[in-house]
C-alpha cells in the first residue's frame, strides 16, 4: 500500500521540477555582468520568459491560437497588464513578431493546427515591483487577427498569473 503512495509522490515531484519554473542569477562569460533570469515552462514549452540585465529588464510571453494564421504584429504594440488594485501597467512589443503555423498529431484521424507567437517588452524596474506585489486581473495584448486579445482571470488560469508575479519577485530580489 505505500509503494504506490511512494511513487506517486516521486513523480510528482519529477514532473513539476521537469515543467516548473526557475529562477537564476548568474554572470554572462563574455560581458561578466550579472543576469538574472526566471523562465516558465508549461509541459516542457517556454511560456514566460524574463530577464534582467544591465539594469535593463524583458518579459516575454508565449501566446496560441487554433488555427493556421499568418500575421505579423509589430514593434511598438501595446502589452496592457491590470492589477488587482487596480493600476495599470503598459508596455510596448520590442521586436516585430511574425506567427509560427504548427500541426499535432494525436492519432491517424486527430490534428490541430495552431499557430503561437512571442511577445517581448522591455519592464521597468517600477513595474517590476508593482508587479511582484499584487496579483494579475487582465492581460491585454495584439491577437493574430489585428486586433487586441484581453484575458480575464480566469483566462489566465491562476498558474499564469502566478508566474508572472514570481517572475517580477525574482529579478526584484536578485538585482
Amino acid at each position: 500500500m505505500k509503494t504506490p503512495l511512494i511513487l506517486i509522490v516521486l513523480v510528482f515531484f519529477t514532473i513539476s521540477f521537469s515543467f516548473g519554473q526557475e529562477c537564476e542569477k548568474q554572470t554572462d562569460p563574455f560581458s561578466n555582468e550579472k543576469v538574472t533570469t526566471f523562465e516558465w515552462k508549461a509541459g516542457g514549452i517556454r511560456t514566460l520568459f524574463m530577464e534582467s540585465r544591465n539594469g535593463k529588464s524583458t518579459l516575454e510571453f508565449r501566446v496560441g491560437e487554433i488555427g493556421a494564421i499568418e500575421y505579423t504584429i509589430s514593434a511598438g504594440s501595446d502589452v496592457q497588464i491590470k492589477l488587482e488594485n487596480g493600476e495599470i501597467i503598459k508596455m510596448h512589443t520590442l521586436f516585430e513578431t511574425k506567427s509560427v503555423v504548427s500541426s499535432t498529431s494525436f492519432s491517424e484521424s486527430s490534428n490541430v493546427v495552431s499557430s503561437t507567437y512571442f511577445m517581448k517588452t522591455e519592464i521597468t524596474n517600477e513595474q517590476l515591483k508593482k508587479l511582484a506585489t499584487s496579483k494579475v486581473t487582465h492581460m491585454q495584448f495584439p491577437d493574430l487577427h489585428g486586433g487586441l486579445q484581453t484575458y480575464s482571470s480566469k483566462e489566465l488560469r491562476n498558474k499564469f498569473e502566478r508566474f508572472l508575479m514570481e517572475g517580477a519577485k525574482c529579478l526584484t530580489e536578485n538585482n
